[in-house]
């Protein structure tokens, strides 16, 4: 098994740091008690972007998406004595979007229109989770703020990665599933892709919400998308695997092939490894952002990959179980950037981009809406039958609330010496 990372950083020139504003009018709408977020939530576009247009006047305009929309973890939640995973979802009815960007030098980024996701008979949708049972579900339970269940969508989506074909349609990629989704200009879905149905059938064992995190069109119109971490097979694997997989569909033709692309080996447990995003640079050549704790520090870096030589993999099994397969070729990858050496400090960067001068390369952030829950979830244990709340073991009346998360909303403009 082949595995080529070696170290060549690109040099930067400058490096432009936008503040992303949000009008009232595209915030998101919030009916809770906290004063803070009286205005409602601040749209998070932070999960992918790629280039709108660029115009002779240096102003830049891009394609910007959210997430499943405003959500927070829950204490540990028991229904029939089992612990069951959940969200809190305090704007259940939010519709996942693509945002409009726009930003000129020496200003900030606006977001200035939306293109909500809608199915395929043009009715919204929102970001609630999958019922059980039904592909792309996780098995988490939506709640509302006041432990309150929320149901399910069965058309719902977890929006993490966006390109544009030639036609002017979209296509996105989804943690749920994971899906690979074609909409037109105006959000409303054409046609989905899952696990045995469009794509390897050995992708529904991603982890929950690990499944899609980055999605590109290469010049020759192939859809690439990357999942997030490492599949578990039957449980057993997510630890034990050295790299993710790299989903290439021919929109054409359906041809679906599948390339491994190589984490790095710092890691505690490899699980913790988490692909932000990927970009293509053309000729089989990729920018993926790969994040996560190494040696115990965290870590947001770019890599350029290679999969010209890369081993198709869709049809061997036990790739993740067996790591010593002879002539099996992964991606070739090298170091670009290291983000925290610029002064990056959010966990998460998401989405990745190059403008048409093929120097600039440009970064967003998931702010995850501004907000996170207050109370200290570790302490609290609720019980689904009796709708009782327990705080360190004591029956509690308390109801949870939100705060600002402190992090930002950004895109950054970082300009390269040379092309890539």
């Amino acid at each position: 098994m082949t595995i080529i990372s070696s170290l060549a950083l690109a040099k930067v020139e400058s490096i432009y740091i936008k503040d992303i504003t949000v009008p009232q009018n595209l915030r998101v709408s919030y009916g809770g008690k906290e004063v803070i977020f009286k205005n409602g939530f601040k749209t998070g576009v932070g999960s992918a972007i790629t280039v709108k247009n660029v115009d002779e006047n240096g102003e830049l305009e891009f394609y910007a998406l959210t997430d499943r929309g405003p959500n927070g973890d829950i204490p540990t939640y028991l229904k029939n004595q089992k612990s069951i995973p959940g969200k809190f979802f305090p704007s259940p009815k939010f519709t996942p979007m693509i945002g409009i960007l726009k930003t000129q030098a020496n200003e900030s980024a606006v977001l200035v229109d939306k293109i909500e996701i809608k199915d395929k008979e043009g009715e919204k949708i929102t970001g609630l989770p999958l019922p059980t049972g039904k592909m792309g579900s996780t098995g988490e339970i939506a709640l509302d703020m006041n432990m309150e269940e929320l149901g399910y969508d069965i058309n719902g989506l977890d929006p993490e990665g966006i390109a544009v074909d030639k036609n002017g349609n979209f296509w996105i990629c989804d943690e749920y599933g994971p899906f690979i989704v074609q909409l037109d200009s105006q959000g409303k879905i054409l046609q989905k892709f899952e696990p045995g149905n469009g794509l390897p059938e050995v992708l529904k064992y991603r982890v929950p919400n690990r499944g899609f995190e980055g999605l590109t069109i290469d010049e020759d119109g192939n859809v690439y998308a990357t999942v997030q971490s490492t599949l578990d097979i039957e449980g057993k694997t997510k630890d034990k695997a050295i790299f993710t997989r790299v989903i290439k569909l021919n929109p054409e033709t359906k041809e679906v092939e599948t390339f491994a692309y190589p984490l790095d080996k710092g890691y505690k447990k490899n699980s913790a490894a988490k692909v932000g995003d990927i970009c293509s640079l053309g000729n089989n050549r990729f920018l993926i952002i790969e994040q996560g704790k190494q040696n115990g520090e965290m870590q947001n870096l770019i890599y350029e990959v290679n999969f010209s030589n890369a081993t198709d993999i869709t049809e061997l099994e036990n790739l993740e179980e067996n790591n010593s397969q002879e002539n099996i070729k992964f991606g070739e990858k090298k170091l670009v950037l290291d983000l925290r050496n610029y002064g990056w400090t959010a966990e998460k960067a998401e989405g990745i981009t190059i403008l048409p001068n093929r120097k600039t390369i440009v970064v967003i952030n998931d702010n995850d809406f501004g907000m996170t829950v207050e109370q200290n979830l570790e302490e609290y244990k609720y019980n689904g039958d009796t709708k009782k709340l327990y705080h360190n073991n004591e029956e509690s009346q308390e109801t949870f609330t939100l705060k600002d998360n402190g992090e930002k909303s950004q895109v950054w403009l970082i300009n390269l010496e040379k092309e890539l």
